[in-house]
């Protein structure tokens, strides 16, 4: 059955975003997004001049929308774009700078995806969950992509990933709600998530979040705090567009740094991203408009522990000898120094042993060196047979690192 071509448009608030905005547009437009609606809420690092470049190439709307004393200025910019200026849309996805839509499930575009909830004809609003985005444990702001850079997110089970942003049907549009997360619709259609099931409101949080967290076809990466330099550059200034007067300290850091699991978008996901990023930058420079200069720093890392972190993965006896394999490195990014092989009340020290190079772990843990991987073979003619068996361990001045491995005595 042939759906016909759901046209998705984007709207959102921006302020500050200069190093982000041709990204964020770039990656959008390599799913298939042809039409930006940016509210322009007056800028002071260079965002407006972009903003005001890119509309007058027609790569986006600029709306200007400066501030009302006492007042946040997201719902009030929600509602005029809205009701005013993306009037004749089919379906506007409403979403922040800093939030990517991702494909989840080999879609190369978001009408694809969108396609059959479209073809419904009382589905009124599409809801994307969060899919919060860590520091990847980077202190600076260094070169590449912000979806290169930040590729270690929470737990889908992580509270804040019940947070959704809206895909909204246009003519199904009532009004904006008491949050950005949610809009009012017109009475008889229906809010779903990407799987097709009825968004229900959180038990505990209502409207805005929902009580499941679906990723099913599309998600919402919501680089959040993105490096620690970043971080604390742009949220002191910026403020919240949502709340007068808040501003996202050290506390919502802390909360929302996660780096659980690794989870970066593919590499033809990204080479899409570069490649628009690549036509803007020139359409752009072509007119006169400078372009965002790109970071050149190397980045640096914030140790996600303290000690030493390693793991012995296979020990097996060969030729009346121990090999021992694994990683291991300390917090300053050194490998560690030694092992002790310990039997009975006896140990073997051994120091100063080769490394061998462990990109998994290195994917894992950005600051760990490559050559933290070792293979080492332990002598054991000088150590007397204990029935118990055997335990090795990690030893560096800096305490232990992982359980002990044990296995059967010598036979």
């Amino acid at each position: 059955m042939n759906r016909p071509t759901p046209r998705i448009a984007i709207a959102a608030i921006f302020r500050n975003e200069h190093p982000y905005v041709l990204e964020w547009i770039a990656h959008h437009q390599s799913l298939g997004v042809a039409r930006f609606y940016i509210a322009d809420n007056v800028s002071d690092d260079g965002t407006s001049e972009l903003l005001q470049a890119l509309h007058v190439l027609g790569v986006i709307r600029r709306i200007p929308f400066a501030s009302t004393p006492g007042q946040a200025p997201q719902l009030p910019a929600y509602a005029d774009l809205l009701g005013t200026h993306a009037c004749d849309e089919d379906w506007i996805a409403v979403i922040d700078a800093d939030e990517f839509i991702v494909p989840t499930g080999g879609a190369r575009s978001l009408a694809e995806v969108l396609a059959p909830l479209a073809a419904q004809a009382d589905v009124g609003a599409v809801v994307l969950n969060w899919a919060i985005h860590g520091s990847a444990w980077r202190l600076n702001h260094s070169a590449g992509l912000v979806c290169e850079r930040f590729t270690r997110r929470a737990h889908q089970s992580f509270g804040a990933n019940h947070h959704y942003k809206t895909v909204l049907r246009r003519a199904a549009f009532a009004s904006v709600h008491s949050n950005p997360h949610h809009f009012v619709l017109q009475p008889g259609w229906r809010c779903v998530h990407t799987d097709g099931s009825d968004a229900v409101p959180h038990a505990r949080h209502g409207l805005g979040l929902s009580e499941r967290v679906v990723w099913e076809g599309l998600r919402l990466n919501h680089y959040i705090v993105k490096s620690r330099e970043e971080f604390e550059t742009r949220k002191g200034r910026n403020g919240s567009a949502a709340t007068v007067g808040r501003v996202k300290g050290e506390d919502y850091f802390v909360a929302h740094d996660r780096n659980d699991t690794r989870d970066g978008l593919s590499a033809a996901q990204c080479e899409a991203t570069r490649h628009r990023l690549g036509g803007l930058v020139q359409r752009l420079s072509a007119h006169g408009h400078p372009v965002p200069a790109a970071p050149v720093a190397e980045p640096t890392y914030r140790p996600p522990f303290v000690g030493t972190r390693g793991c012995i993965d296979r020990i097996e006896w060969r030729s009346g000898a121990l090999v021992l394999s694994g990683w291991s490195f300390q917090d300053s990014g050194q490998t560690t120094p030694c092992l002790s092989v310990q039997v009975g009340e006896q140990a073997h020290t051994v120091q100063g042993f080769p490394t061998r190079p462990r990109p998994d772990v290195q994917r894992q843990y950005p600051m760990a060196p490559l050559d933290c991987g070792f293979v080492l073979t332990v002598p054991l003619q000088d150590l007397a047979p204990a029935e118990q068996g055997l335990v090795v361990r990690g030893q560096t001045s800096l305490g232990r690192f992982g359980d002990p491995f044990s296995m059967p005595a010598r036979k």
